[in-house]
């Protein structure tokens, strides 16, 4: 992660096999050369599942090649998200071993990195739960584990800054609620009010086709950094919707998505901008319906309003020449892939992306992208 003076890497298989199992030991073998200097801690595997049976065997089976490829511990999560082109893609997150120190807190439904560097402590992992059989009961125990977790590294749960929540079947119902309504109201409660003062983390919610809830997460807890809420002008708070709005996308609950539209982090100088999944919507609705291509241009739009001049003389130093660094792009429809594509790298160039298919919070959004964006100096 660039904060911790490393970064992040997309690795993909170099051939085309028939298997995701195939693909993985391809993935795996490439990270055994590109190890080399950096000392990887987290690998996020997002591949294609047939089925809920199909997922258990492939975690187990990735956990055992992750322990044999490495000899340190290294985090991993399993997201059932198909990538446009195979069968799998593997995240690869990296650090400076010359500049922090390196452990793993673990816990019961739940492992994360725990980072020091002076009096600055990072906290980056996940929690999963896919116990129960509806998304209230697997939000509840993943939120507990994530509770517990945070408690026993000694992190409130205001230090948050970026957090992602994979949510199976989101626009499924359960007792009369849309199943992201249902982890909206879990994740209020567990919020409660520990962001009253300083804004909620900057967030992604999002579809996957089995798993149950993932959480993953960063915290920061530091007398040197510093960090903001970020919005669009062109888009209401999240936090703020109204019952219209509610309504509009079904949500039954009274609880609202809690998190901002971006999150500015300053830590040892390196700045940068957590990109919240960001999606066609202007004020509090959805806009374009039914244009995958227009929703593609709105949805950039957002997003660079997340990082224009006027946010950075929030942050309070023009002098900063934003880059985008990377980004996931996920889309609801395969037949969108490639002029969702096309536009995107019209904007962005040939910037580091990973496509996914994956299901939106609302019906009618077919594209949402996030990412991150580093603030450096001008030459």
């Amino acid at each position: 992660m660039y904060f911790l003076n490393g970064d992040h890497i997309y690795i993909k298989p170099i051939k085309k096999y028939a298997s995701v199992k195939e693909e993985l030991s391809d993935c795996l073998e490439q990270l055994e050369h590109i190890n080399e200097g950096k000392k990887i801690f987290r690998l996020n595997f997002f591949a294609g599942i047939s089925g809920a049976g199909d997922y258990q065997q492939l975690k187990k089976h990735i956990s055992k090649a992750v322990a044999g490829t490495f000899s340190w511990p290294v985090v991993f999560s399993l997201i059932a998200q198909a990538p446009f082109e195979g069968n799998i893609i593997v995240e690869v997150f990296y650090y400076d071993t010359t500049l922090w120190q390196f452990s793993v807190i673990e816990h019961e439904g739940g492992e994360a990195v725990l980072f020091r560097r002076g009096d600055t402590v990072v906290l980056a992992g996940s929690v999963q739960d896919n116990t129960g059989n509806c998304c209230r009961a697997n939000a509840e125990k993943a939120f507990s584990s994530f509770g517990r977790l945070l408690k026993q590294a000694l992190f409130p749960v205001n230090t948050i800054v970026r957090q992602w929540n994979y949510i199976e079947n989101i626009l499924g119902r359960e007792e009369e609620e849309q199943r992201y309504q249902v982890f909206n109201n879990v994740r209020s409660g567990f919020y409660a009010e520990h962001f009253t003062s300083m804004g909620y983390p900057s967030a992604t919610g999002i579809g996957m086709d089995y798993g149950g809830v993932i959480i993953e997460f960063i915290a920061v807890k530091s007398t040197v950094h510093k960090t903001l809420s970020l919005n669009n002008p062109l888009q209401k708070a999240a936090h703020q919707y109204s019952k219209i709005v509610l309504d509009e996308v079904q949500y039954s609950g009274s609880s609202t998505p809690k998190f901002e539209r971006a999150r500015y982090l300053e830590l040892y100088g390196r700045k940068l901008i957590f990109i919240s999944g960001t999606a066609s919507i202007r004020g509090e609705k959805t806009v374009s319906e039914g244009d995958p291509a227009e929703q593609t241009k709105v949805t950039i739009q957002n997003i660079e309003k997340l990082y224009s001049d006027e946010l950075l003389e929030k942050i309070g130093d023009k002098g900063l020449r934003p880059v985008y660094g990377h980004a996931r792009i996920y889309i609801k429809n395969r037949d969108d892939f490639r002029q969702i594509r096309k536009i995107f790298r019209s904007y962005y160039g040939n910037l580091p992306a990973v496509y996914l298919v994956a299901d939106i919070c609302r019906e009618k959004l077919l594209v949402e992208i996030e990412g991150q964006v580093i603030l450096k100096e001008k030459s």
